[in-house]
């Protein structure tokens, strides 16, 4: 299981010529990846982000390239004559005109470069390829490892979060016989008051057991109790899984939505407690599982 959290960093030198990538990675409902790369770099654009995805399956991705030094190559120098040429005039007019007496020359001249562009000579693709893959993998490598690591300290806080999950449970299970037997003592209460009202001495008890029926059948909360328990033991089995985020946030949704109705269903305020922190343990099983890939 993996964490959407890491980090990782890898350079590759050739000589003077230095290579470094950063990858760091974040939460995210999909995977989200955003390139930062030099000039040099940007050919590459379609093959690292295939070996990213290849590695990374969900998370946004920031993966950052640099490099420092000349390779080893060289650059290309362009020289723009004609602009050299009108820059010369220029200057001999504007000595001319100011009356200057010093002669011109070429170390003048050479303060000026706008006639001289300095680039990077073209490389083919394979070969960049080599400079950026070497780094590329190993950052991703370290990022996996990060994430990995990340996962295994979520896997056991979740673990620790659904043991004291069944606790809970096993309490509403031990609740359920009061439960049953404080509704039924409230509704002899409540049908022997309102047989005093209308002036009956003596509860009519086939009408007592007919009103019971219907109350423990409203009351009965048997299914979403085994409901819940089973969407605990798949969230168990879940967690042995390599990317289960998805998974387990459909899983906390199920039960939360399973124990709201449990706790309404009840009619118990020692229900609603135990329901309080079952809602609370659920919370804190999505918001670890929100970090999960």
């Amino acid at each position: 299981m993996e964490s959407m959290t890491g980090f990782g960093k890898a350079s590759f030198q050739i000589d003077s010529f230095k290579v470094t990538v950063y990858i760091k990675s974040v939460n995210s409902k999909y995977l989200d990846l955003s390139l930062k790369l030099p000039k040099r770099y940007t050919f590459l654009e379609e093959k690292i982000r295939k070996l990213i995805i290849e590695h990374v399956s969900r998370g946004k991705v920031e993966v950052v390239i640099k490099h420092t030094g000349i390779p080893a190559e060289g650059r290309e120098v362009f020289l723009d004559l004609q602009t050299a040429l009108n820059l010369k005039q220029a200057l001999e007019k504007l000595k001319e005109t100011l009356d200057f007496e010093e002669v011109l020359t070429f170390s003048d001249f050479l303060r000026f470069r706008e006639y001289l562009m300095l680039e990077d000579k073209e490389e083919e693709v394979d070969k960049l390829w080599e400079e950026v893959y070497p780094p590329l993998k190993e950052a991703l490598e370290q990022l996996k490892a990060s994430r990995l690591k990340e996962g295994m300290y979520l896997k056991e806080v979740l673990k620790k979060h659904l043991e004291d999950l069944k606790k809970q449970i096993t309490e509403i299970e031990t609740l359920k016989p009061q439960v049953i037997q404080e509704n039924t003592e409230k509704l002899r209460l409540r049908l022997q008051k309102f047989a005093e009202e209308i002036g009956v001495r003596d509860l009519d008890e086939n009408r007592f057991y007919q009103e019971l029926v219907y109350l423990l059948d409203k009351i009965d909360f048997t299914e979403e109790l085994n409901r819940l328990k089973v969407h605990l033991k798949h969230f168990e089995e879940t967690l042995e899984e390599d990317f289960p985020g998805k998974k387990l946030d459909f899983l906390c949704q199920e039960m939360f939505r399973e124990i709201n109705t449990l706790s309404n269903k009840a009619q118990s305020s020692a229900i609603s407690l135990v329901a309080v922190r079952i809602k609370d343990l659920i919370e804190k099983l999505r918001e670890q599982v929100q970090n999960i890939a």
